[in-house]
């Protein structure tokens, strides 16, 4: 069985970035936490974020934190283990 090269993608390809990337198995409604990295002064600081997953599209994650459901830029956030 061959496997795809993320090069081999391209805008009509039925294939999305998830598929080439080591994305872990996520069920709704699991807590899923997340990571977001920022150069502050010249030092990196993180924020992290726990929630319930709803779901995910190729631009953001959707959870349900503190029982307000959320939208995250995935460019911005990474899935924090």
């Amino acid at each position: 069985m061959s496997t795809a090269n993320t090069e081999d993608a391209h805008p009509s390809s039925p294939f999305t970035r998830d598929d080439f990337a080591a994305v872990p198995y996520l069920r709704h409604d699991q807590f899923i936490s997340l990571i977001h990295w920022t150069l502050v002064d010249g030092e990196w600081r993180y924020t992290t974020i726990l929630g319930h997953y709803l779901r995910r599209d190729e631009r953001y994650w959707y959870l349900r934190v503190r029982g307000a459901n959320t939208r995250l830029d995935r460019t911005e956030w990474a899935i924090f283990s």
